[in-house]
């Protein structure tokens, strides 16, 4: 009798023992997919607030576009934020003329136009979004004819 009651007390621990297993294997399951929601939610905010930045860029051409720039390359680190920006409440933005043209895609031939870049960065530190339009301006109205995102390797 005595050698039957701890058969039924071992198995009882082992069954505990793959119960516990099995809920901290769940509960792991579970905190995973906590942290890989709040990044996609973190990464879409910044995406978000690059967006709102870009067209606050886009805005501000029509208020003081730049003078052209000599040579104008893309910002170099935006992502760490390097050389001069302008701060937004949703990021911060760099405008460069990049000089005029008669030949631009999704505007009529022969219509002379200015280039613009807008580089815009999140305000998101951790999931820093960055990206760069080309605004063709005619007739004091900016119009977005390429888009890109910038990557960190970029």
């Amino acid at each position: 009798m005595n050698r039957q009651r701890g058969v039924v007390l071992l198995l009882a621990l082992v069954l505990s023992l793959l119960l516990g297993l099995l809920a901290a294997s769940a509960l792991r399951a579970a905190l995973m997919e906590t942290r890989m929601t709040g990044y996609l939610s973190e990464g879409l905010l910044a995406l978000e607030q690059a967006e709102a930045t870009l067209l606050v860029g886009a805005g501000e051409l029509e208020r003081a576009p730049p003078e052209q720039c000599d040579g104008c390359l893309p910002p170099s680190r935006p992502h760490e934020l390097a050389g001069q920006w302008q701060r937004t409440p949703t990021g911060y933005f760099q405008l460069q003329n990049l000089g005029t043209s008669e030949r631009v895609a999704h505007m009529p031939e022969r219509q002379l136009v200015t280039l613009y870049r807008v580089t815009a960065v999140s305000l998101q530190a951790q999931a820093r979004h960055v990206l760069e339009a080309v605004y063709a301006v005619a007739d004091d109205s900016p119009r977005r004819i390429t888009w890109r995102q910038r990557l960190r390797g970029d």
